[in-house]
């Protein structure tokens, strides 16, 4: 029943979308030109702003192609083959320490971004166990993967945001303590009374918007609460199969370093300074060799988890969207599974060399 009601919110919002582009256009060609234009172009534009459409891949990401980094494709492909999912069809890596996967653009194709910093953070197995986390999410049943109710969630996100009450630009601008004054030079008289059509303007539409914020904001949180089992079931499906993958203790390492991400970063910070003040300009300049600095950087995680030795009751494991908590993912692990694979990825620093020496800069910067 909840999965019926869940698709049944998601056609309602696919057809009120296609509806709005529907009607807007009905009414801009509606005696035109006439006083239906101005209408027909506002809700043209609020049908192609909530229209359910794919997301795209994380901005700033480097895609790395099979040439370029034939080491790094080689293990996806492997982690991949003992998930029994299909490969993506695009890895790429950026600079956040952090990592992520999905469907992007209207053919749905996969994509894998790791996050360097992340990913030079990690021992081996614990990079084995990032990409088996990630990629085990494109196993069948994750219902933010899915074309009809995956793309909602950020329709009525789009919708909400439209109608939080915000400073409107073109309607605050006559408010502005400086074009009052300018206004004035030329007599009070126009400045006040556009002033006062301001404030009646918004007077009128603040009960307006917040009425229909209000009831968006409270189907969107019905939608995720129907949608919400599903999706833990799916966290949950894809922890263990990557601890099957890559070890139990691996997968536990790789939660614990991205829910503590300020801390390590903090670290990795003061690393890079240590000893040398250059900045990034100058850093970038240099032919230093970066590898070296790096090689130091999953002792120096190592030695903040164990700071942090208890999993929290909150938190949610470095990845927003995910609805469990830190606690509850490894919690729910199989305790001491060794894992499948014993795979050797230090290759792939070599192929990552242009992108550490970015993020060195950029923490020496920082």
């Amino acid at each position: 029943m909840r999965r019926i009601l869940a698709y049944a919110v998601a056609a309602v919002v696919h057809v009120l979308s296609i509806g709005c582009l529907v009607f807007g256009a009905w009414l801009c060609t509606r005696d035109f030109p006439a006083v239906w234009l101005l209408p027909g172009v506002v809700v043209l534009a609020l049908g192609g702003l909530t229209i359910p459409r794919p997301p795209a891949m994380p901005k700033h990401a480097v895609r790395l192609s099979r040439v370029e980094s034939p080491e790094l494709h080689a293990l996806v492909e492997r982690v991949c083959a003992a998930l029994g999912v299909r490969r993506p069809r695009v890895v790429a890596a950026d600079d956040r320490f952090d990592a992520t996967s999905g469907v992007a653009g209207l053919l749905r194709r996969r994509y894998l971004v790791i996050g360097a910093p992340l990913w030079a953070s990690l021992d081996a197995r614990g990079r084995v166990a990032l990409l088996a986390l990630e990629l085990g999410r494109f196993a069948p049943g994750d219902p933010s993967r899915s074309p009809v109710t995956g793309w909602v969630d950020h329709s009525l996100a789009e919708l909400e945001s439209i109608l939080e009450p915000q400073r409107d630009k073109s309607l605050r601008a006559l408010q502005d303590p400086a074009v009052l004054t300018a206004m004035a030079i030329r007599g009070a008289g126009p400045a006040a009374g556009d002033q006062s059509l301001v404030w009646i303007v918004e007077l009128l539409l603040f009960p307006v918007t917040w009425v229909l914020r209000g009831a968006v904001a409270l189907l969107r949180r019905a939608y995720l609460a129907l949608l919400r089992p599903d999706t833990i079931r799916a966290v949950h499906a894809a922890d263990a199969t990557a601890a099957r993958v890559a070890g139990s203790a691996a997968v536990a390492e790789v939660l614990l370093t991205r829910w503590l991400t300020p801390s390590i970063v903090t670290v990795l910070r003061r690393d890079a300074r240590a000893g040398d003040h250059a900045g990034a300009a100058a850093w970038a300049h240099r032919r230093e060799p970066v590898l070296p600095l790096v090689a130091a950087w999953p002792a120096l995680a190592a030695e903040v988890r164990a700071a942090h030795p208890v999993a929290p009751a909150g938190g949610d494991g470095g990845a927003g969207e995910y609805p469990p908590s830190l606690g509850q993912r490894m919690a729910a692990l199989t305790p001491a599974e060794p894992g499948e694979l014993d795979l050797d990825p230090s290759g792939t620093d070599a192929e990552l060399e242009p992108v550490y020496r970015r993020i060195v800069g950029d923490l020496r910067a920082g």
